[in-house]
């Protein structure tokens, strides 16, 4: 349910349906475009092979696979159909190459415009090791929609991140949000026998187990080691059942893993409830590389229902659309997913903390070294033949998909807020929130900012704008930030809140100072003009409503491919 590196895709801010109407949402600036759309420049690069010496050319991933997904493969083959792997033969991360790409393709084509990338082969420590090796699975935007079997978003020539195929995801999983009385469907999952399970095609005992001839690596320098940093962490109390959530962990032997969870976290909770029971040793297992819905669901919050705690892999069904396939552990009475490619089972000892980290941690600053950690003695690992790991270079790229996770805070909002009309917890920025209203009265901004950030624990600054703002759309928010707000009167400043606990500008760990801006258009009655002046660009689009549309035409492809000096 909780995720110690990677943003927390559910955001239960507070308890309509309103379309986001398109045309409202402000055309991006052209600067740095030129480079052209993402998925038709790595769509090239994959298939044409003059490209590269080390990307990959061969056939498709596979055949015409669609939604719903059984493995993160079918889901991965059907993003290389629209053209959004990206696949290296060879990549050198004693060199750091897989991490150096990831930060090139944020800065080209910014967080959730980059493809996903596939390492064949990954050298570490001199040594090639087989892979693939999955980065930025979830990244790009289209993404949210194909998971769900949508058709991705047209955002046209001059959009580098697609986040209308992000609102469309949002809304197909809103619907089932309200045909289900405001809680995420659910399908309890299937129990399916070993021999029909892809994860344990190769079963590993003791000795016969080396984690450390996988594929997991060091994603940055000053990391402490490799790391295992997608995993799936199973752990069980007596009273409120089984929890998965993905918590990063340290490689530090062939059969020893760091096992971090934040104070809080559900899973830490758990080990510390064990601990305080006087149990010596807890059974915990770790899914690597599930199906696309169980990944969604392993970073968020969303089994947290009106009524209690809610089954988090019949969640992962009800967003399927299909029961999760699922088969009991080898060492342990955990259900994991049979369509998992790896999964590690191990023991805890409960009396026995180690240091920890540091790690290059999702807010995009390192962590410090922690003093007292679990971590894990692994018993057992089965796997797929030649298993497809994942990595996250956390505080590069996003994490899970995050639409699924969006839906029912936004839902809520707008419940408690008719006046909402979008909502984004940008992860490009952690503790950025973006609201925009349909302004009916005086300080109803101010009042829906407060409400969000005295509630969600990630709402660190907390914007609402007017409708006409795409709250996804960083120059346009900063442009209507600074030519609507006023400071004085229409913000709050909160001295100590609960806070991210890895905020590396907080002084005291899990607090931390909040704000709550309204930077809508101030009426008469805020102390705002009498008479507010159009945008530029509204008096354009009424004046010469066809002007964008004729320059696409003629010299959209011309804008797009131009470069400095080219002409």
């Amino acid at each position: 349910m909780s995720n110690s590196n990677l943003p927390d895709n559910s955001v239960d801010t507070s308890d309509s349906t309103e379309d986001i109407d398109a045309t409202l949402l402000s055309r991006r600036t052209m600067l740095g475009l030129a480079a052209g759309s993402a998925s038709l420049a790595f769509a090239n690069a994959c298939s044409s092979e003059s490209s590269s010496s080390s990307v990959a050319t061969g056939a498709a991933l596979s055949g015409n696979i669609q939604a719903p997904f059984k493995s993160m493969r079918d889901y991965v083959a059907a993003l290389d159909a629209y053209g959004l792997v990206m696949r290296i033969a060879e990549v050198n991360q004693d060199e750091y190459e897989a991490t150096g790409l990831m930060c090139r393709a944020r800065d080209q084509h910014g967080m959730r415009g980059a493809p996903c990338f596939m390492f064949d082969e990954v050298v570490i420590g001199g040594k090639k090791v087989k892979g693939p090796l999955l980065v930025n699975e979830s990244g790009n935007s289209h993404a949210e929609c194909i998971a769900f079997g949508l058709a991705p978003v047209d955002d046209g020539p001059i959009s580098t991140e697609p986040f209308n195929s992000y609102r469309k995801a949002r809304e197909y999983v809103e619907q089932l949000l309200l045909a289900n009385d405001g809680e995420y469907p659910t399908i309890s999952p299937v129990v399916v026998e070993a021999a029909d399970s892809p994860c344990k095609e190769v079963i590993l005992h003791g000795d016969e187990i080396d984690l450390t001839k996988f594929a997991f690596i060091q994603g940055n320098p000053a990391d402490a080691g490799r790391y295992i940093n997608t995993g799936q962490v199973y752990t069980r109390h007596p009273k409120y059942g089984v929890n998965f959530g993905t918590y990063r962990c340290h490689l530090r032997g062939p059969r020893e893993l760091g096992l971090n969870s934040e104070p809080g976290q559900t899973g830490y909770r758990h080990l510390k409830a064990a601990q305080a029971r006087g149990e010596k040793v807890a059974q915990v297992s770790i899914v690597l590389t599930p199906d696309p819905y169980v990944w969604m669901v392993a970073g968020s919050k969303m089994s947290f229902g009106k009524n209690g705690l809610v089954d988090e892999m019949s969640i992962a069904g009800g967003l399927a659309g299909q029961g999760i396939d699922t088969v009991k552990c080898e060492t342990n009475s955990f259900m994991v997913p049979a369509n998992a490619e790896m999964v590690i089972e191990g023991e805890v000892p409960l009396d026995d903390l180690r240091p920890e980290g540091p790690y290059a941690e999702m807010v995009g600053y390192q962590g410090k070294v922690k003093d007292e950690v679990f971590w894990l003695r692994v018993t057992a690992v089965t796997h797929r033949r030649n298993p497809w790991l994942m990595n996250n270079f956390t505080g590069e790229q996003a994490g899970a998909l995050m639409a699924a996770g969006h839906a029912r805070s936004f839902m809520r909002l707008k419940k408690n807020y008719p006046a909402v009309v979008d909502f984004f917890p940008d992860t490009r920025a952690v503790g950025f929130y973006f609201v925009s209203i349909s302004k009916t009265r005086p300080g109803q901004g101010l009042e829906i900012a407060r409400a969000i950030a005295e509630r969600d624990f990630f709402a660190k600054i907390v914007v609402v704008l007017d409708d006409d703002v795409d709250v996804t759309d960083h120059d346009a928010v900063l442009a209507a930030i600074g030519a609507r707000w006023q400071p004085y009167g229409n913000l709050q400043v909160y001295e100590e809140r609960p806070a991210l606990p890895l905020d590396p500008s907080s002084v005291k760990v899990g607090k931390g100072s909040k704000i709550a801006i309204d930077a809508t258009r101030q009426w008469p009655e805020e102390n705002g003009p009498t008479v507010f002046p159009a945008t530029n660009e509204s008096l354009l689009l009424a004046g010469a409503p066809d002007a964008f549309a004729n320059v696409d035409a003629k010299w959209g492809d011309a804008l797009r491919l131009w470069r400095p000096g080219s002409g």
